[in-house]
């Protein structure tokens, strides 16, 4: 299984979330399913453009989610 972000802005909304699915068609299908039931938080905003409908999603690296900066960076030579 693996870990999708799905953000979506639409009418002045912004919708985000993190979905664990099988693929990203079943991700993107569990989104929906939430939205309609209300549990992702929807944010208002009009940096876009309402009259457009913007869906995006990533597949998340989990092993890289929980290091931070410092651990990951290189030494500069």
């Amino acid at each position: 299984m693996k870990t999708y972000r799905i953000q979506a802005r639409a009418l002045g909304k912004y919708l985000v979330d993190t979905i664990k699915a099988d693929s990203s068609d079943e991700a993107l299908n569990k989104f929906s399913k939430k939205v309609n039931e209300g549990s992702v938080e929807i944010i208002n905003e009009d940096f876009y453009n309402k009259k457009i409908t913007f869906i995006t999603y990533e597949e998340i690296n989990e092993s890289s989610e929980t290091l931070s900066v410092e651990k990951t960076s290189t030494s500069g030579t």
